[in-house]
Parts: structure tokens; sequence; C-alpha cells
């Protein structure tokens, strides 16, 4: 088999209404930690919760993420993703915020070798849920509101999102500046361990 260098993945986060999905490419010698490091830049998650890999989603018996005590899972840090992403339609599970239980399905799209030392976002569609909004069914609940919600109800979101008075949270938003921006951050030789 040839050496390729750069994958290309369409990463979906599943039972979202608009479809929120991120296309990024990476170096083909990423680890999973460093997988994980771009998936949270390109979507704009906090990196504030645990996260898995697995091919059955969370509690895989082959899961990847940071062992710990309670969770006995292989090494990201340690695992090149090019050992699991090997062919064009490889597909894995991600799973982020353990409580909120956000699930991402992780395709694999294009293998090049095209030398590349970061990811970068090539398109995406619709804003990632906030953090701790409370699963998919709050992630709703948010999105109605702001289309259907009350005078009342719209504030409240407004104060917990840090929004203006005006303002309204916009889940058909996507910017690729800001993605690539917060990717460009990902530093590969500061993930490395």
């Amino acid at each position: 088999m040839p050496r390729f260098k750069t994958l290309q993945l369409k990463i979906t986060l599943l039972e979202t209404r608009p479809s929120v999905w991120r296309r990024i490419v990476v170096p083909a010698g990423f680890n999973f930690y460093q997988l994980h490091m771009a998936i949270q830049a390109a979507f704009g998650w906090e990196n504030s919760h645990l996260f898995e890999f697995g091919k059955h989603g969370l509690n895989d018996p082959d899961g990847i993420g940071i062992p710990n005590d309670e969770m006995p899972v292989k090494d990201a840090r340690r695992i090149k993703i090019s050992a699991i992403f090997r062919k064009v339609n490889d597909k894995f599970t991600y799973v982020y915020d353990f409580g909120d239980h956000w699930q991402h399905q992780v395709v694999l799209e294009e293998i090049t070798d095209k030398d590349i030392h970061t990811a970068y976002c090539l398109g995406g569609k619709n804003e990632c849920p906030p953090e701790d909004v409370g699963n998919i069914r709050g992630y709703q609940k948010m999105v109605d509101t702001f289309a259907h919600g009350t005078t009342a109800e719209k504030r409240s979101y407004r104060q917990w999102l840090g929004l203006r008075s005006n303002e309204d949270w916009d889940p058909a938003h996507y910017n690729q500046r800001e993605v690539n921006k917060r990717m460009a951050l990902v530093a590969p030789e500061d993930l490395t361990f």
C-alpha cells in the first residue's frame, strides 16, 4: 500500500436539525488526541468534557480516549488515526461530553499524498450547539425558542449565552474564517507525548 500523508474527513454531529457538519483535512500522522483537538476547534467545542472514539460509540470495547480509573480505553495519544482510517468510507464514532452525549460520525472521504503539517477545514454547515445546552433535546428546544419562543424565553437564553438584549442565536451561522482561525491554534508539535 502506498504511503499517504493527508486524510480528508467529514464529521457530522448526529441528530442535529439543521444538520451540523464539518469537512476537515488532517495529517495522516495525527494521533487520536490530535484529531480530538482538531474536531473541537472545527466545531467550536470548548474541550471541557471527556471524549471517546470507537466503532460503536461510547463504551466501545476498543474505545480510544484518555485512560483513567473509570474509563479503560486505549490511549488516544498513542494511536495514529491512519491505523483506523485506511480506506475511503471508513467510519468511526466520536462522542464528546458523556452527559450531553454529542455523537459525531467521522467518515474518511479522501486520501492524498499532499504534505501538510496542521489541520484545516474545507467547509461546513450550521452552528455547533453551545456547551452544556443539555443534549440534543436541549439544543432543539433552544433552536425552537429562538424561532418561535416568547420574549421571556428568548431573554433567558440570551442571558445564558451572553448575547445582547436584541441578539438572537442563529443555528444557520457558519463562518469558515472563524473555524480555520481556531484550527490554526491546534499546533501538532504541542500535542505529541
